[in-house]
């Protein structure tokens, strides 16, 4: 789009800080790929397509912030919300924003990554509309002077893996119903456009962590009957599953598959032995005397790189992953191993605070990654530990935990390794998941607690 289009203003938009780094790689390395080396991207000096933060901070700018720049508004902060989660707050904002000024048009085009991390609970919306959209959808310049509703506004987003919200962003909620169904009158726009794509591919995870994750953050094998997922064919088709059985007959048998043409990472073929593994230790200390000597074996005699070919995930609840994070890095630096905690300006840093830091930053050479789930969203690597099992075993019922795991799981492109302490019976529910493959079956009890499938 950029390179056709060079005299658009462009935003590619996203959640997560520490992902400005990775983004502005790949958007370096594709802009080479198709000017044949001619071209490069320097976010410095290319002010026509813009990488922003949904935030924006006082040193760089971001979505909103550009947008109260603009307009000559000053810019909130996270202390101005009412709402201290950081995805709630910025809907808060951006639902005031709108309340306060009319938008004027600004941007050509506007992508927005991981939407999922972009969609507020209802209390937030604007108009009934979700209010981050809703201000992108306003900032955009109209296509055509003939169709104004018409809008170069693309977002992508994989609902299995918010971690702070449980709603689904669905065209009548960013756009209200009026807007929605003119648009929806279109399958296509001109060019043959499609309206959506749905992608049936995972080209990062291998097919057998990918079905363990679904299986897992879903609770498809759960005694009680599954937590969270789809309760039907089609769109299970649309994830790369072929499903056998009828949601529609509860107490039945339902029996989903992944074909192996879905998931073409080839490493499975390659190495040929399990890429998930699944253990849990009597204590703490044992758990990470085991992940110490796992991680000197991946780059003693595997030949990973410390940084970006390993990535320590670490489970549970807000406070206690805090604790654990510090536990777990505390320890590998005792055996020698260099760690590095995102927002550190230096390895083995296990206390960078403002000023002293750099949000935006994930990786650093020489020292391996451990972090927190929300923070390793949109990352990956090689050989992924996910540490701490039993924070989420202990609240199994609960959504957002599952999604961690589901996240923490998918972040592999290799070979994943999950472990917890005591006994719990959700890990009976993990070995059966691994021991099932690419296939599973089950009984359909109940509708879930919530339904990622499309509406009717």
């Amino acid at each position: 789009m950029h390179l056709k289009h060079p005299e658009w203003d462009i935003a590619l938009v996203f959640f997560t800080r520490s992902l400005y780094d990775p983004i502005i790689r790949l958007l370096d390395q594709w802009i080479r790929r198709f000017s044949g080396g001619e071209l490069q991207y320097d976010p410095q000096n290319n002010y026509k397509l813009r990488v922003l933060h949904a935030w924006g901070a006082k040193e760089q700018p971001g979505f909103y912030s550009t947008i109260c720049d603009y307009h000559g508004k000053r810019r909130g902060t996270v202390t101005d919300a009412k709402e201290k989660q950081p995805n709630r707050g910025l809907a808060e904002l951006c639902k005031r924003l709108q309340e306060e000024i009319v938008v004027e048009p600004m941007f050509d085009a506007i992508l927005i990554d991981e939407g999922q991390d972009l969609v507020a609970s209802d209390d937030l919306k604007y108009q009934d509309k979700q209010a981050i959209y809703w201000l992108a959808y306003q900032s955009l310049k109209t296509i055509n002077e003939d169709k104004p509703e018409e809008k170069r506004l693309i977002w992508a987003y994989d609902e299995a893996q918010s971690l702070d919200s449980l709603a689904v962003p669905k065209t009548k909620e960013i756009f209200g119903e009026e807007l929605a169904n003119l648009l929806n009158k279109q399958p296509q726009y001109s060019g043959g456009i499609k309206r959506s794509e749905v992608m049936r591919r995972c080209y990062r995870t291998p097919g057998s962590i990918l079905t363990a994750a679904h299986a897992i953050g879903m609770g498809l094998l759960r005694p009680e009957g599954m937590l969270s997922g789809i309760t039907n064919k089609k769109d299970w088709d649309k994830i790369g599953y072929e499903v056998q059985g009828d949601f529609r007959r509860v107490g039945k048998p339902i029996t989903i598959e992944r074909p192996p043409e879905y998931s073409p990472n080839p490493i499975s073929e390659l190495w040929g032995e399990p890429l998930l593994e699944f253990q849990t230790y009597s204590s703490r200390q044992r758990e990470l005397m085991a992940l110490a000597e796992n991680i000197m074996h991946n780059i003693v005699h595997d030949g990973l790189n410390p940084s970006r070919d390993i990535l320590v995930v670490i489970l549970g609840s807000t406070t206690e992953a805090i604790e654990l994070e510090k536990e777990v890095a505390d320890f590998l630096i005792d055996q020698n191993i260099d760690v590095y905690l995102p927002t550190a300006l230096k390895l083995n840093d296990l206390y960078a605070e403002y000023p002293n830091n750099d949000p935006d930053k994930f990786w650093h050479d020489g020292g391996v990654t451990v972090s927190r789930v929300n923070r390793a969203k949109g990352h990956e690597a090689d050989m992924v530990y996910v540490v701490g099992f039993d924070c989420v075993a202990r609240n199994e019922s609960d959504l957002n935990c599952r999604n961690q795991l589901f996240v923490s799981l998918t972040r592999a492109r290799g070979w994943a390794s999950l472990s917890g302490v005591g006994d719990y019976p959700m890990y009976a529910e993990m070995k059966q998941v691994i021991s099932s493959g690419n296939r599973f079956t089950f009984t359909y009890k109940r509708p879930p607690k919530r339904d990622i499938g499309e509406e009717d």
